[in-house]
């Protein structure tokens, strides 16, 4: 059984002039009153036996608590930062596609290719001839004449 010391106790006994160094007496037994008594003060024992027991898990459960929530404020802030960092990735990735849709509004649409068709059909630019080709046909023109 634990036993508390009482402070009062021995403030008396330092005023009565025995200091720090003096000897203890050997506890006396007390003997009990009565039976009652004696299991009201086995009780009490087994209380405080209890009470400190719950103060020990107390501690032992509040350093735990703590531990855990130093942990879960870690893994919070990380994802914070990682929430942070996919937040920019998604806005870069917006405003990329907003610029290729405006390139893509911005190109040839299909009636436009369809009409710049008609046009290169109409003009044949395969039978076109180059600078060379014609000074060679006027070079052969004129060695023919002569």
């Amino acid at each position: 059984m634990v036993e508390i010391p009482n402070p009062f106790e021995k403030a008396h006994e330092e005023k009565k002039g025995g200091g720090l160094f003096k000897q203890k007496k050997k506890e006396e037994e007390v003997k009990p009153l009565s039976p009652e008594l004696a299991n009201t003060i086995n009780r009490l024992r087994v209380l405080e036996e209890r009470y400190s027991n719950l103060q020990v898990e107390l501690k032992v459960t509040e350093s735990n608590m703590i531990k855990r929530n130093n942990k879960l404020n870690k893994e919070i802030k990380t994802l914070i930062s990682d929430i942070n960092e996919l937040r920019k990735e998604s806005d870069e990735m917006k405003s990329k596609i907003l610029m290729i849709l405006k390139e893509l509004q911005s190109g040839a649409k299909k009636e436009d290719i369809k009409v710049l068709q008609k046009y290169v059909d109409m003009w044949e630019p395969l039978n076109f001839v180059t600078r060379n080709e014609i000074n060679e046909i006027i070079d052969e023109k004129l060695s023919e004449r002569k």
